[in-house]
């Protein structure tokens, strides 16, 4: 990562220009002064494979970019402050106004994106309160027969959806 690459040109700490500097196998900026540097973290989204007691998982289409018009799981960038399973949760519930009973860990995928990084922990859960309803972020939603859903925007979705269907615990009744 050069100086091109990152918002900062001054140090936010003390002010002073950045320069760059190598640390391990990256030049990342850094602050002669104060010894800042700007590293480049990831974002970290969420997303839920909700499933109904029949199996069917529930998807949307989005109705915000990116994807905009494309099914996706409900899903959604992780505030600072909290788990990646409360996310998936949040997200699930705002998205589409269902509630998730326990949760499992799906997986863990990294989507690289011009310029960025993009990290997706994915979770899947049972509906347990709530009803399908459309939002602004999901203005078309419903619950599909795994083998019936609609294309996935997302790699990771993908990802998160083959993870799942090789986990039979929660693709079936009961």
């Amino acid at each position: 990562m050069g100086l091109s690459d990152t918002p900062f040109r001054f140090c936010p700490h003390c002010g002073a220009r950045l320069v760059p500097q190598r640390v391990e196998t990256h030049t990342l900026p850094g602050c002669p002064a104060c010894g800042f540097l700007a590293f480049r973290d990831p974002k970290v989204a969420a997303v839920a494979i909700a499933v109904d007691p029949r199996g069917h998982v529930l998807a949307i289409r989005r109705g915000i970019a990116p994807g905009r018009g494309e099914w996706a799981f409900p899903g959604g960038y992780v505030d600072y402050d909290e788990h990646p399973e409360h996310g998936a949760r949040r997200e699930c519930r705002e998205e589409t106004g269902c509630e998730l009973g326990p949760v499992r860990l799906e997986g863990v995928f990294h989507v690289g994106l011009a310029g960025a990084g993009l990290v997706v922990v994915a979770y899947s859960g049972r509906v347990t309160a709530g009803r399908p309803a459309p939002t602004k972020e999901a203005p078309e939603l419903g619950f599909f027969a795994p083998d019936g859903l609609p294309p996935l925007v997302f790699s990771s979705h993908r990802q998160a959806l083959a993870a799942w269907r090789g986990a039979p615990a929660l693709a079936g009744p009961g």
